[in-house]
């Protein structure tokens, strides 16, 4: 919605993970479990922090990370919404450690929190494209 109703130009780590590993991100997940994925997203980032002045990361790949240097908006969802979306991928203890890990790290270092319990998603990228059309000078990449 980002991209096709409002305009921006987007980076999805998970397809570029898709795309570069020959597996989905749920393949992922299982095989090599959260910590290694967020390292490939990681990288991703930083491959792409070089060339884009912003870029808009998910599922933790900035949790820990050293550099700031991007845009951090944290679309907060319930516990329960989010161990239900990979509970088939991993347990449910490394489920609950990695979501009290990062919805502490993004809740305290992200410049916007959305939270995304009775919204629907246009609603949310409204939210975010005003919030960049705010923050950013216009013609900036995206």
């Amino acid at each position: 919605m980002l991209k096709e109703d409002f305009g921006f130009n987007i980076i999805e780590i998970e397809k570029i993970l898709e795309i570069e590993t020959g597996k989905d991100f749920y393949t992922l997940l299982s095989t090599y479990g959260i910590k290694e994925v967020g390292k490939m997203e990681r990288r991703i980032v930083d491959r792409f922090e070089k060339s884009c002045d912003k870029i808009i990361v998910g599922c933790g790949a900035a949790v820990g990370y050293s550099n700031q240097g991007f845009l951090l908006i944290y679309l907060k969802i319930p516990r329960e919404r989010f161990y239900e979306k990979i509970k088939k991928y991993i347990k449910r203890e490394a489920a609950e450690k990695h979501y009290v890990e990062f919805h502490k790290y993004y809740s305290n270092h992200s410049q916007l929190v959305i939270s995304t319990e009775h919204k629907m998603k246009f609603e949310i990228s409204r939210i975010i494209a005003d919030f960049i059309k705010k923050t950013f000078t216009y013609g900036q990449n995206t």
